[in-house]
């Protein structure tokens, strides 16, 4: 009896010429993709936090905005500095709000104000501050 010839070269293989894979290559395979992943959900993360952040900043410098225009509108001799005040995200007043907004008016010249409104708003490190100066009429013009 003969034996068959792919049978007698499938005896003479040793493991290190056998095709498939190890149980070495296989840990090394997952510790790879666990660290792929885990930096993936890290940079996700980081990017949900840095857009939220964004998202806030936005809303504080809307807010300012709108608040400034409403300040400008104003008869310049009666703006005066305001205490804070907490503000929901459309800037209407809130008390659990998260925004706070305050304004402090600074006389720069005689007919000259600097006014600056500042908000604070979730996360922030530092606050959004908007600075616009007003004109004082100086009775001249029919402007008081």
């Amino acid at each position: 009896m003969t034996r068959h010839p792919l049978r007698r070269k499938r005896a003479r293989l040793t493991p290190s010429t056998r095709r498939g894979f190890t149980l070495v290559s296989m840990i090394v395979a997952i510790i790879l993709l666990a660290v792929g992943l885990s930096s993936l959900a890290s940079a996700n993360a980081s990017t949900i936090t840095l857009q939220t952040l964004a998202q806030n900043r936005t809303n504080a410098i809307a807010i300012g905005r709108s608040y400034l225009e409403q300040v400008r509108t104003r008869d310049p001799w009666l703006v005066e500095t305001e205490s804070s005040v907490r503000l929901g995200a459309e800037g209407t007043p809130d008390a659990s709000g998260p925004y706070v907004r305050t304004m402090t008016v600074t006389e720069t010249r005689q007919n000259l104000v600097k006014i600056d409104v500042t908000i604070d708003y979730p996360r922030a490190s530092t606050p959004v501050v908007l600075t616009t100066l007003l004109f004082r009429g100086n009775g001249l013009s029919g402007a008081q």
